[in-house]
């Protein structure tokens, strides 16, 4: 991510967690954004994906919080459903640019030792890698985006703890969905799939496929 990128990042969601205590409180900072630019730094990712620590969480008090701390900064883009599960908007940056915000609650709790602090943002936890790697696994069944297998490389790539981890993981997903995806992947899918993100080489999601795929059949 560039670095002008990067501290806008870091500034917004600062201040949204000093005027949000229902925020700092309640979410954690999900997403590839937080794992990109505290841990890996393998790709850009300028968005803020806020999920909420307990179990079906009502994220409507949040978005009145927020709407009341950015005023006219603030564009919902989606609204939340009766439940309160989600929402999406989008926040305006003294630069002009356009910070995208989801806040999400989460179907299951999520244990605190999931999660660590903030290095960058002090004040909110956000995902560790081994989570993150078992949620990246877990989208590669339930969606088709060729980013993902760039993420679950360089989470891999990282430790041999996490390589293990990832090996362990895939007993509990649905290996036969999760094989006919990888395999639905041609190297020229990946690259057009890729095309929205010049920062990625599609060699890299090449190189997750034939792994997961050589895991599976062993």
């Amino acid at each position: 991510m560039r670095q002008d990128q990067a501290l806008q990042l870091q500034s917004t969601l600062a201040e949204l967690i000093s005027r949000c205590p229902k925020i700092r409180q309640d979410c954690y900072w999900a997403g590839t954004s937080a794992i990109a630019l505290e841990e890996l730094q393998h790709r850009d990712s300028f968005d803020l994906d806020l999920h909420t620590i307990h179990a079906l969480a009502d994220v409507r008090p949040m978005l009145s919080e927020i709407q009341i701390a950015f005023t006219d900064r603030l564009t919902l883009i989606e609204a939340p459903n009766p439940y309160g599960s989600g929402f999406q908007g989008s926040i305006q940056l003294d630069s002009g640019a356009e910070l995208t915000l989801q806040v999400m609650a989460n179907f299951e709790e999520v244990p605190l030792d999931q999660l660590v602090p903030s290095r960058l943002v002090p004040g909110i936890r956000r995902v560790g890698l081994a989570k993150y790697l078992r949620d990246k696994l877990t989208c590669l069944v339930e969606r088709a985006e060729a980013r993902d297998l760039v993420d679950v490389l360089f989470v891999i790539r990282h430790s041999d703890a996490l390589k293990g981890l990832a090996r362990r993981a895939l007993a509990n997903l649905d290996e036969v969905l999760l094989a006919e995806r990888l395999l639905g992947w041609t190297d020229e899918a990946l690259a057009a799939d890729l095309k929205a993100y010049p920062d990625l080489d599609p060699g890299y999601a090449s190189q997750a496929r034939d792994l997961l795929l050589g895991w599976l059949g062993q």
